[in-house]
């Protein structure tokens, strides 16, 4: 499994906005085949967005499309990647 966390630290009515944004996007992000879910975490002034792939080249996929310059204002998915605090993980579900 590849995870993508994207850490926003902002003050608190933004990062509410960014949890409504976040909802409001999340279903769109299922018709990308290999989309497993995603999460967003509240805690010490800021959001972890934390999204769930079966591999790295499924989540590829996501940041080239349409759909994700939508979520992002019209933001390529190269430039939104550069603006952001994102850290990648590989994953396996162990129980």
């Amino acid at each position: 499994m590849f995870i993508v966390v994207n850490t926003i630290t902002a003050p608190a009515p933004a990062l509410q906005a960014m949890v409504e944004n976040f909802r409001r996007a999340a279903p769109e992000m299922r018709q990308f085949s290999g989309f497993l879910g995603l999460e967003v975490w509240q805690g010490d002034g800021s959001l972890k967005a934390v999204s769930r792939w079966t591999s790295r080249e499924a989540f590829q996929e996501y940041p080239r499309s349409e759909v994700f310059r939508r979520h992002h204002r019209g933001m390529g998915g190269e430039q939104a990647l550069r603006a952001a605090h994102i850290t990648f993980y590989e994953g396996e579900v162990m129980a």
